[in-house]
């Protein structure tokens, strides 16, 4: 038991020290700074780990081809309880169409989003089980004149004791 233990410790300080080391590449959300589309951030509202009812906000910068529809998988243990809202950079909230489907959420856009345009992805009510302090979503995006889905990539949401 006391090996395991020992064992336990020690891959834990490892992860520890290597992802201490491992820088975090994040785009600016300036325009030309990318090609495509991308995240610029994610968080917690309020970013409290005790905090019932929060709001995890995923920012997306469309970029290149206009924006149909994004994909959202939602992590084990997260609950939606009072929907999706979308704005944008201007506070307008486009006309979209939410979807949930076992840990998946579906956002489509009833007008195509144009290049340049931030939008902020508000999931509200939201409600975690267990311990687990940080949280990633997978997230995707159907573009105009595309058939397959392309990764953006992976928000990463964390909340402090």
């Amino acid at each position: 038991m006391k090996l395991i233990k020992n064992l336990l410790c020690a891959a834990t300080f490892t992860l520890a020290i290597t992802a201490a080391f491992v820088p975090e590449v994040s785009a600016s959300g300036k325009a030309g700074d990318h090609r495509g589309s991308h995240l610029i951030n994610s968080m917690a509202i309020p970013n409290d780990f005790y905090a019932t009812n929060t709001t995890h906000k995923i920012s997306v910068h469309v970029q290149g081809t206009p924006l149909r529809e994004l994909k959202i998988n939602v992590p084990k243990g997260v609950r939606i309880n009072q929907g999706i809202t979308v704005r944008n950079q201007s506070g307008e909230n486009p006309s979209v169409t939410v979807a949930m489907n076992e840990q998946t959420a579906t956002i489509a856009f009833s007008e195509p989003i144009e290049p340049e345009t931030k939008l902020s992805i508000l999931m509200n009510g939201v409600n975690t089980v267990g311990y687990n302090e940080s949280w990633q979503y997978q997230v995707y995006a159907q573009k105009v004149g595309f058939t397959e889905v392309i990764p953006l990539g992976i928000a990463h949401i964390q909340t402090y004791r």
